[in-house]
């Protein structure tokens, strides 16, 4: 009888944890979570840098037009406005020498000669600038004039270090529909035996709160060439409101530097993350990421970014099994950007994925097509539409799971709009420190099919984030 009973109990100790392991497999896809939320966030402050400058450059138009100079040539207003509007369309050098000819005939005009300044330090003509600015001290200016000679002069000083930091820090707020990745078929294989969700396997709806604090330097080696070192540290934090078991926490770091010729831009760096889940150390990685630039033509740009990883995953609470996938990834992406007009770009690229581990039904190959549009949009606004899809080939079957060799694919669409907050309505009541804080919404859908059903499932998840950046 006592035999019996510590069968029975066995048997139900096995199936509880084939279960567990079932549906607990898919947890390994939260590390992509943690990274791919940090590109995301590095995407959307590289196109808000851009929005920021195309909105700078925006408020110099005027409409004004050769022909319009033609008609009065002896014009200085003309010219000056003209010069204004030669800044706006991205002609700097022309702007530049409709700026001197106008200061030959009457270099008092101040406002024109801090104009002058402005196109050459946009020219990253330092020195010269900086002797227009110094000229413009010698006299008497209007404080809108003054402030903006003061504004200038540490700009300056700033682009002439050789050593630059920033800070950025993120704050936002997020919903998915289907935050533990249930089947939608709403069962599970378990030994090839579908069993029906239970419990909290079932499909969770939750809230989490983000913060991602970033913390960069950049180190130019003093050659022409403009050879850098760079160094940067990222904490990212996600917690659930309710489905605690998927919270997640990382810090990541990567050291490295930039060496640039004619034919190629190198980008060699060391990168190492340690990866929580539900607060226990779940992943931790080293490994080197070597990036291959090169300019085809002024708006095309190739590139090729190879990374391998060592990835050493620990057993934890939520998922006893981790260990299983420790071992190495190799990962490579070809692919290119077309600067299609001044203000969008596309990005493509395709990937190849080998990710190795102590199980084989763990280690898989995949395929991955990536494509993302960026907008920049007048007043510091911008749209990020990106599209991702994998086809991923596992090596071997799970027995505990399904008898047969798991496929997969997957897809993802995100659209990400993004805005200062001095362009929105409030904006105008905020301090100067705050206007400059970005606030973007993203939306993402996200569809996996597996030809085992525990992999199949759909995810709509919405975000809204605040980014402040300072640069030392």
């Amino acid at each position: 009888m006592k035999s019996k009973i510590l069968s029975c109990l066995a048997l139900v100790v096995f199936l509880f944890s084939t279960i567990l392991s079932g549906f607990a497999e898919d947890i390994t896809n939260e590390v992509q979570n943690v990274r791919r939320e940090t590109r995301g966030e590095d995407q959307s402050s590289r196109a808000a840098e851009k929005s920021k400058e195309k909105a700078a450059i925006d408020k110099y138009k005027t409409g004004v037009t050769y022909e319009d100079i033609l008609k009065d040539p002896d014009n200085i207003g003309l010219n000056a406005r003209y010069a204004q509007d030669q800044i706006a369309r991205g002609e700097l050098l022309s702007a530049a020498a409709t700026l001197e000819r106008i200061l030959l005939v009457n270099p008092n005009l101040v406002d024109v000669r801090l104009l002058y300044a402005v196109v050459l330090y946009r020219l990253d003509s330092l020195n010269e600038a900086q002797k227009e600015l110094n000229a413009l001290r010698t006299v008497t200016l209007p404080p809108a004039i003054r402030d903006q000679v003061s504004e200038y002069e540490k700009k300056i000083k700033s682009r002439k270090r050789r050593t630059h930091l920033g800070l950025r820090q993120s704050v936002g707020w997020g919903y998915d529909t289907n935050r533990n990745a249930a089947p939608s078929s709403k069962f599970q294989l378990v030994n090839d035996v579908a069993q029906d969700l239970t419990g909290s396997n079932n499909r969770r709806a939750d809230t989490h709160f983000l913060n991602v604090s970033s913390l960069d330097v950049t180190h130019d080696l003093g050659f022409q060439a403009g050879h850098s070192v760079f160094g940067n540290f990222t904490y990212f934090l996600q917690e659930q409101t309710n489905v605690h078991s998927l919270d997640l926490g990382s810090f990541q770091y990567e050291f490295g530097g930039t060496y640039k010729s004619k034919w190629f831009d190198f980008t060699p760096s060391f990168v190492a993350s340690n990866i929580f889940l539900s607060a226990e150390s779940f992943l931790r990685t080293q490994g080197g990421n070597f990036l291959f630039e090169r300019d085809v033509t002024k708006k095309l740009k190739a590139f090729y970014d190879f990374r391998i990883e060592r990835q050493d995953y620990l057993n934890i609470s939520e998922n006893t099994n981790s260990y299983d996938n420790k071992g190495p990834e190799f990962s490579n992406f070809w692919g290119a950007s077309y600067v299609i007009i001044p203000t969008m770009k596309w990005t493509s690229s395709v990937g190849y994925a080998d990710k190795k581990a102590k199980q084989n039904y763990n280690a898989y190959e995949r395929l991955s097509l990536n494509n993302t549009h960026t907008w920049v949009l007048p007043k510091g606004q911008f749209l990020i539409n990106a599209l991702n899809v994998n086809f991923d080939n596992y090596e071997s079957p799970e027995v505990s799971v399904a008898g047969k060799v798991r496929h997969d694919k997957s897809m993802r669409y995100r659209v990400t709009y993004g805005t200062p907050l001095s362009t929105i309505f409030f904006g105008r009541i905020l301090s100067k420190p705050l206007k400059d804080i970005v606030f973007t919404a993203s939306y993402e859908f996200y569809r996996s099919l597996s030809n085992i059903t525990n992999y199949s499932y759909t995810n709509n998840k919405c975000q809204m984030i605040l980014t402040k950046r300072m640069e030392f």
